[in-house]
């Protein structure tokens, strides 16, 4: 078992070590290409815009104040 985590921490410390031979900067470039679709909302296209602006003014008509569909 032993033997187990010295490799692991081999390998994890050439990977991200001081000596590593990959920059720090090269992983955070990694992550965040990683993540950016969680990071970045997506801009809307013009019909996704629209019809979300549409929806709005339906819901805006049909409803009260208090958001009971009229009678």
């Amino acid at each position: 078992m032993d033997q187990y985590l010295q490799t692991a921490y081999d390998v994890t410390s050439g990977l991200f070590g001081p000596e590593s031979g990959v920059p720090w900067w090269a992983w955070m470039a990694v992550i965040v290409a990683l993540f950016w679709k969680v990071a970045v909302k997506e801009p809307k296209n013009g019909r996704e815009a629209a019809a979300e602006r549409d929806d709005l003014m339906l819901a805006q008509m049909f409803n009260d104040d208090s958001g009971k569909k009229k009678k």
